[in-house]
């Protein structure tokens, strides 16, 4: 460490920020605007199929309203010019309002990804007009280029070959499908999607090589780099991996003009420090954490790895290389997408040599395909091929048993301990202890991937889905899930359901029930069960009413679920499911009901668990209640019908089963006006505590040792308190 100063202060700076940020736990400036009008800089803009996304700076507007940036929306009806450029001064007429915090476990957190960036609200544009028409030559011209270059990528390539080839060399990942997103990071090699640190290296390399050998001498050659590559980090929206690896080339290049040894540990704590000055809570990104990690992977463990093994063979060194990886960006991407791909490893050592090959002749096809198609299109030709070759070997890895394993969300204390046993196994390496420095890292692993997300005998969670309905029941063993879907959540299944299901470490569910056919109910669900793989989750068996009488929208579903060859079953008055000491009883609908409406032909289900007894009752209105209250006595738990609206929860049904809890899932300010004030006030009569996922997030109860615990994920992140011991 004496050797190199720069990493002390890196490792001070970190501490610095935890600290910082562990002490100041200030609530969110709420910028909650219906209608405001203010002056702005245009930053950067994208074209979206639906219109356009703005990052706008230096926000000043009515009443005293100001903001650093805000991310901005306009589509087909915001009023606009057709033309924009970056650095125009804009008259902004919009509803702005705060970033959103997560409301389930698992779930993006778009506050806290914005707020790192600077971006302190979102706003939906009415009216955009350009008040200034200064213009930021180079920025602006720059972003023109990207966009040409973007249309010649299109015209060259295949829709799928375009969409990978405009991430991966112009830093544009709109045009990437979910399958393809899914199918790499499955793999472990979606860092190729992006223009990491490896993209530029090669590009700043080779570059640097031509230039010396063919055209100028090292101090020129070096100049010439260095600006080239900072022009094509600007191009590409200078992410962090960019950022990172421009910085280390320069390090690196200087290093060579000044004729001095090149310490690559150095200027990687160089280029950290660089960028933790500008936005210190850079640190906290995922982006930052994967694109520091990886090369702190190799730089810290190649020559470990090949001095234990006495090889430097460069097939083992690649080995090595992605191990190193791997091994120090292991807790990163459990923490972050809470599965592992078991196959990275020999995924990331078959597909890399590719990289600069692809790289080439991508920049080729770029070039040569400004000038006529033909030559982009044969340029362009082995990126096809390398792209259609990794998807059939992903493809094969992924249907391997166990290839991917989801672990959860990794606990604090686990990270923690995974990281000391790293650092324990290079101590012990140096002592040359090869069994004991392996048995170490073993350890490690082992820590990291023990499950803690099923310390709890039953658990019931109503998800925040906006205005729609889910409920996931867990045993120790097994899972189940009462709907899924939302009218307010778009993709609620890939957005809000997969990753709560991941983040718990769930990768099958025993039992879905979906109550009714509504799509606010059974959207998200179809999403899932549709996707490829279904997105990593298996479902054993879908349930349904048993109805002889069927509408529409039921039978839709019912093809839909079929042409996906999902296992069904349907349930009626009487039927159980049970497993272990779990019972769930179907109360209603039978077969020869007539209903209706088709709320009340929702599958009504009791759920019983030693002396705990819940309801779940779909969206059943009052004529529905009336079919069962015979059935009926008291519960400990109530998921209130159809979002709280005022035709449900009676009073005489309240009365019957008296809730002790009752939990309300509904949007934020949704059109319907759910929860009912009626309705809340029946709750309030009958003395049910009453919670809602649209103020509180996630609800969740568990019973643990006889003892029952109530969290609210928006509420200090879902931290327990006792509730009963029912």
């Amino acid at each position: 460490m004496r050797r190199r100063p720069l990493c002390v202060v890196l490792v001070c700076m970190i501490l610095g920020i935890l600290c910082n940020a562990w002490i100041n736990t200030k609530e969110p400036v709420s910028y909650e605007r219906e209608s405001i009008h203010f002056l702005c800089e245009l930053e950067e803009f994208v074209k979206k199929d639906n219109g356009y996304t703005l990052v706008v700076r230096d926000v000043k507007g009515e009443d005293s309203f100001s903001c650093k940036k805000i991310k901005l929306y306009a589509n087909e009806n915001t009023a606009m010019p057709k033309e924009l450029h970056i650095g125009n001064l804009l008259a902004v007429t919009a509803s702005i309002h705060s970033f959103e915090k997560p409301g389930n476990p698992g779930q993006f957190d778009e506050y806290k990804y914005n707020t790192e960036l600077g971006i302190t609200a979102q706003g939906f544009a009415g009216k955009i007009e350009i008040k200034k028409n200064t213009v930021k030559n180079p920025e602006d011209f720059l972003h023109r280029l990207r966009n040409h270059l973007q249309d010649v990528v299109s015209l060259c390539c295949d829709e799928k070959t375009a969409g990978i080839v405009s991430a991966m060399v112009l830093g544009d990942k709109s045009g990437l499908s979910d399958e393809v997103k899914q199918l790499y990071q499955e793999n472990g090699i979606a860092h190729v999607l992006a223009i990491s640190g490896l993209h530029i290296s090669l590009i700043g390399a080779s570059l640097f090589f031509v230039l010396r050998k063919y055209f100028m001498p090292m101090q020129g050659a070096a100049v010439v780099t260095m600006v080239l590559l900072f022009l094509y980090g600007i191009l590409t929206g200078f992410s962090i991996s960019t950022q990172r690896a421009v910085i280390m080339m320069g390090c690196m290049l200087l290093a060579r003009l000044a004729g001095r040894h090149y310490d690559g540990l150095s200027a990687l704590s160089f280029s950290a420090i660089c960028q933790l000055l500008i936005h210190p809570m850079v640190l906290f990104q995922t982006g930052f954490l994967l694109s520091y990690g990886t090369v702190l992977g190799i730089y810290v463990f190649v020559d470990v790895f090949c001095d234990a093994w006495e090889s430097k063979n460069p097939i083992w060194m690649a080995v090595a290389g992605t191990a190193g990886i791997e091994l120090v960006t292991l807790p990163i991407l459990l923490t972050a997408y809470y599965e592992f791909s078991i196959l990275s490893i020999a995924a990331n050592v078959l597909f890399l040599p590719f990289m600069g090959g692809i790289l080439v002749t991508s920049l080729a096809g770029i070039g040569l395909g400004s000038i006529t198609i033909f030559a982009g299109k044969f340029c362009f030709g082995f990126a096809h091929f390398c792209f259609m070759l990794f998807e059939w070997i992903g493809n094969l890895f992924v249907k391997i048993p166990g290839a991917v394993v989801i672990t959860g969300k990794p606990a604090v204390w686990q990270v923690l301990l995974y990281y000391g046993s790293a650092v324990l196994f290079l101590i012990l390496q140096k002592w040359r202890q090869k069994k004991i420095f392996l048995l170490v890292l073993v350890f490690g692993v082992f820590i990291l991937f023990l499950p803690v997300h099923n310390n709890f005998d039953l658990q019931i969670t109503n998800l925040d889905v906006g205005q729609g309905d889910c409920s996931c029941i867990r045993t120790k063993n097994h899972t189940f899930l009462i709907d899924g879907g939302s009218s307010d959540v778009n993709k609620v299944g890939k957005y809000r359901m997969i990753p709560f299901l991941k983040s718990q470490g769930i990768s099958y569910v025993s039992y879905l029930f979906l109550t009714h056919s509504d799509k606010d109910h059974t959207n998200g669900a179809v999403e899932w069960l549709c996707a490829a793989n279904q997105m990593g989750v298996k479902v054993g068996t879908v349930i349904l009413p048993k109805l002889n009488e069927k509408e529409e929208a039921y039978c839709t579903l019912l093809d839909e679920l079929r042409n996906k060859g999902c296992n069904l079953m349907f349930m009626q008055r009487g039927d159980t499911v049970t497993i272990d000491e779990l019972r769930i009883s179907c109360l209603h609908p039978y077969p020869d009901y007539e209903w209706k409406s088709a709320n009340d032909s929702s599958l009504v289900l009791k759920v019983n668990y030693q002396n705990f007894t819940g309801l779940f009752t779909g969206d059943l209105e009052e004529a529905g209640e009336k079919e069962i209250i015979n059935k009926l006595s008291h519960v400990n738990y109530l998921k209130v019908a159809h979002h709280g609206s005022k035709g449900a929860s009676s009073e005489i049904f309240l009365e019957q089963v008296k809730p002790d809890v009752s939990v309300i899932s509904c949007g934020k300010k949704n059109r319907y006006g759910h929860p009912h004030k009626e309705t809340l006030k029946r709750l309030e009569n009958i003395g049910s505590k009453v919670y809602r996922t649209d103020k509180e997030g996630a609800v969740s109860i568990e019973c643990q040792n006889g003892k029952w615990y109530l969290s609210l994920w928006k509420k200090e992140s879902g931290k327990k308190s006792l509730l009963s011991d029912w």
